[in-house]
């Protein structure tokens, strides 16, 4: 049982679109938040060895171990080698299609499964278990009752059951082959215990109906090119970041681990980004998935966003609530040291205007495939289009949400040009009462200040923000929005300055951090999301060899199985931040489809050609 912290990489992800988990290939659950992404963690060693807290079973000699996901499925098994025997871990959040639209309250079946079989020869295994509630501040007393390990921390109570006889913070399990131990976990109201009760048969029933859902959900998935396998599980991770209650879209399921060792970059991503969400839509809609967008809309509309025409927040709650304050947890030490560990998000309180054409973007491709842009959800997105027409002069903090002061932002110029645009587009497709010739005056300005400010031709590129000489890896986003034809040289010119100056091999940083942006005096790691989109606007361009070229070396930044965090180290290639990262899963779907459109001739922007301004 070691007690240091593992690399990113080694990781899993397990879910039930409520919550998710991350699996160590040392058989540890480390980050756990109950019930749902954004509760505080009964298990986070990932942020501190000695007070996070864990569940680890594993053999109790040395072993060596591996990970892979069950075929089609969020399903993860460990497989442990020891010297005597074999065993398998198989872990998994039970989930089926009776359940989802369910809140995250406590019931009577287990949040999490653990089966334990020995596949040959004999081993001895060891289950620990040490839950440290309330991010490591609380104490969860424990006892042993009608066979079950369980208490309250005064807000649930937990309940630990298990199939062996013997239940406790540690059990020892003698197996031989076919022999199995399960696990369940359930949560329940404080001072309640309503488990069922637990065989192996219960658990391996669950097991067979989770396994089922994953699989027929990804039945639905349209994309037939090469890239399949790195696809497929793209989008598992994605539906494993939708909150099925609500149908809000979290950005990450972890807060606070780092963008560097040791650093400060250290943010909490277990809430519902526009941007990120609109993203994540367009990626499903890729892919053939549309319940989920119909599920966000309805998220949308019930936050009331643009309803007041004074202002949009950039992240929610998963309830839908923009009240999200930052707090840091002193008490924690921090993935491998990097502090301050972080709960909460400032960002929400910042000007983006570039969210403003995230959701006009993500509202007009929502109706193309199907959805109804009635009265009322048209009401809140005029009021955003307006917001855009009113505000998209002024400076703001843009996508990268720097807190060093706002500049004007090329990013957020041409997406406040995304507004209007779509704005236009919806009103006119299903008759909408707007101001049309004014809307089409504004998409016009904002175009040419734009293409007269923002393009540098000593770099030949268009920059970071307007009068700049700086790049920024935001602006290859121009390609996939339609805001000049593809094979504009001024895009073409672009994609290779960036390329040359923010880029190493594959790997594309987002900006060039020692120009101090942010006002954090570090540096960072590769952004994948910005290194997929460099991808993404090569396929554009047409230079489908290029393309596929540096995709493929992509590839070898995931993990082992297929995940992504938000960075990647320029030089080792360790993955850094939050993980996996909802960005980075979305852009390699959207290179993927747009490589195979290219292939066959297909690729245009979702919309057609840009249109004339």
């Amino acid at each position: 049982m070691g007690a240091m912290s593992q690399p990113i990489e080694d990781y899993g992800l397990i879910g039930d679109t409520r919550t998710a988990a991350l699996v160590c290939k040392d058989g540890s659950i480390d980050w756990l938040c109950l019930p749902r992404f954004d509760s505080p963690s009964l298990l986070g060693r990932v942020l501190d060895c000695d007070r996070g807290g864990f569940w680890q079973i594993c053999p109790t000699g040395e072993f060596a171990a591996r990970q892979r996901y069950l075929d089609r499925t969020n399903v993860l098994s460990t497989i442990f080698t020891t010297g005597s025997g074999r065993m398998v871990v198989t872990d998994f959040m039970p989930a089926d299609a009776s359940s989802i639209g369910q809140h995250a309250s406590p019931h009577a079946h287990p949040r999490i499964v653990r089966i334990v079989e020995c596949l040959s020869g004999s081993v001895t295994a060891c289950s620990v278990f040490d839950p440290r509630p309330d991010y490591g501040s609380g104490t969860l007393r424990l006892h042993t009752s009608s066979g079950r390990w369980h208490g309250d921390d005064g807000r649930l109570h937990y309940c630990l059951q298990t199939t062996s006889g013997a239940v406790g913070a540690r059990m020892e399990l003698q197996l031989s082959p076919g022999e199995a131990v399960a696990f369940g976990l359930v949560t329940d109201n404080a001072g309640s215990c309503t488990s069922l009760p637990w065989t192996l048969e219960a658990a391996r029933e669950l097991l067979h109906s989770t396994d089922r859902f994953w699989r027929e959900w990804l039945d639905s998935c349209s994309y037939r090119g090469v890239f399949r396998e790195p696809v497929w599980r793209s989008a598992l991770a994605l539906k494993l970041m939708t909150y099925a209650p609500t149908g809000a879209i979290v950005a990450a399921p972890t807060t606070s681990l780092p963008e560097k060792v040791g650093g400060t970059r250290n943010w909490d991503y277990r809430y519902t980004w526009l941007r990120d969400a609109s993203f994540t839509l367009y990626a499903f809609f890729q892919l053939g998935f549309h319940d989920e967008a119909h599920a966000f809309f309805r998220w949308l509309q019930s936050t009331g966003i643009g309803s007041l025409g004074i202002g949009v927040s950039n992240l929610y709650t998963l309830d839908g609530s923009g009240d999200v304050p930052e707090t840091e947890l002193t008490h924690l030490a921090g993935y491998r040291g990097s502090k301050p560990v972080r709960i909460g998000n400032l960002a929400a309180d910042q000007l983006q205007l570039d969210v403003y054409g995230e959701i006009l973007d993500a509202a007009y491709v929502y109706a193309k495939y199907g959805g109804e842009v009635d009265g009322a959800l048209w009401s809140q997105l005029e009021a955003i289009v307006e917001l855009a027409a009113a505000r998209w002069s002024e400076p703001d903090a843009s996508i990268w949400e720097p807190r060093g002061g706002d500049q004007h932002f090329t990013y957020s110029r041409f997406m406040c040009w995304v507004a209007l645009d779509r704005g236009l587009r919806l009103a006119e497709q299903w008759g909408h009462p707007h101001d049309s010739g004014r809307w089409r005056a504004i998409r016009r300005q904002i175009h040419l200040s734009v293409t007269e400010h923002a393009f540098s031709q000593q770099q030949q590129s268009f920059t970071q923000a307007l009068g700049s000489e700086l790049l920024d890896a935001a602006v290859l986003r121009m390609h996939q929005v339609g805001f000049l034809p593809p094979h504009d040289p001024r895009l073409r010119s672009t994609s290779r300055a960036i390329a040359a100056q923010l880029g190493t091999g594959a790997l594309l940083r987002r900006y060039d951090p020692a120009k101090r942006l942010d006002g954090i005096h570090e540096s960072e790691g590769a952004f994948v999301l910005c290194s997929f989109w460099l991808v993404d606007a090569l396929a554009h361009q047409g230079d489908i060899e290029e393309a596929e070229r540096l995709f493929n070396q992509l590839l070898a930044f995931a993990s082992p199985l297929g995940l992504y965090a938000e960075e990647c180290d320029m030089g080792t290639g360790e993955l850094l931040g939050n993980f996996p990262q909802a960005f980075s899963h979305l852009a390699l779907v959207g290179a993927a489809v747009n490589i195979e459109r290219a292939r066959v001739g297909s690729l245009k922007h979702q919309d057609g050609p840009a249109q004339s301004v």
